[in-house]
């Protein structure tokens, strides 16, 4: 499923974003869904994949699964290259389109820098 979210605010001195998620789908635009805040401490900002992918894991999948879909409309979204660094000041308060954790490959990526073998 497709999903949406929207960073209201990135709070660098708690390490904290300020968060909406929504299908993309939904009906109602997505600044009419409730705001919650998430600490980025066991997120991974190496890129954007990762950083989504996280973010959706740790509480975006169950945030989407809350609100049900009714008359469908389509919210206006942004994609980002996911292989661009984070910049989270950048993202606030853009609509970034996401996929929900169940259409991600069951394996996390494992970030290193050298394999021997």
């Amino acid at each position: 499923m497709k999903a949406i979210f929207k960073i209201d605010e990135y709070l660098p001195e708690t390490n904290q974003i300020v968060i909406r998620f929504a299908k993309l789908h939904s009906p109602q635009h997505i600044d009419n869904y409730e705001p919650t805040a998430v600490g980025l401490h066991d997120i991974d900002l190496y890129d954007n994949y990762t950083f989504i992918e996280g973010l959706m894991r740790k509480c975006g999948d169950s945030r989407v699964l809350q609100n049900e879909e009714q008359d469908p409309i389509v919210n206006q979204a942004e994609t980002l290259s996911m292989s661009d660094k984070v910049d989270l000041r950048e993202m606030v308060g853009k609509v970034i389109e996401c996929r929900t954790s169940n259409h991600f490959k069951p394996k996390s990526l494992l970030r290193m820098r050298r394999i021997e073998l």
